[in-house]
């Protein structure tokens, strides 16, 4: 059995570890995270769009044909968000952490086919699936404050630039 060092057995087990959940909400919807602190640093997995009314659209068929070219505009709706995002946890007041965060998102839109038709009855308007998506990918920034609520649990608000206004809860031990 391995003998562990003295200083990494004290750095695990002296120092803050916490595991914290974020709900929000955002121009697309209902936005949750998960993550996980030690020490000062942390890292969180989130998702957005998975509650966001989809637009009502139809597939091309003989009944209902897709609109040619110069027929239609492309309408475009973002389907799913998922980020993954890295903090730092400023213990600056007594009670108070100032957290701002930096990651990555990734977005798929779906790209539908908004019609201009007039001459075929009720299709003015008319939204058809095109079977196209576009896919993003970009940096993502965040700010939050936490305050200390009891002996193991904080509690805070904060914005993110792609999951929005969010409220955080987290179980801390040493």
């Amino acid at each position: 059995m391995p003998i562990p060092l003295i200083g990494q057995e004290t750095f695990w087990s002296n120092n803050l570890k916490s595991v914290f959940g974020e709900v929000g909400w955002s121009k697309l919807k209902l936005t949750a995270a998960l993550g996980f602190r030690f020490w000062n640093v942390g890292a969180s997995m989130g998702l957005a769009g998975f509650s966001a009314s989809k637009p009502k659209y139809i597939y091309p068929s003989n009944q209902y044909p897709m609109p040619k070219q110069g027929e239609y505009e492309e309408y475009q709706f973002t389907y799913i968000l998922v980020t993954t995002d890295f903090y730092y946890f400023f213990e600056v007041f007594d009670d108070f952490i100032i957290t701002p965060n930096i990651g990555f998102y990734v977005q798929q839109d779906s790209i539908l086919a908004r019609s201009l038709r007039t001459y075929i009855q009720y299709d003015f308007g008319q939204l058809y699936y095109t079977g196209k998506t576009e896919n993003k990918v970009g940096l993502n920034f965040g700010l939050g404050v936490d305050y200390y609520y009891s002996d193991s649990y904080f509690v805070g608000i904060g914005f993110n630039f792609r999951r929005g206004v969010y409220l955080r809860f987290a179980y801390y031990w040493f």
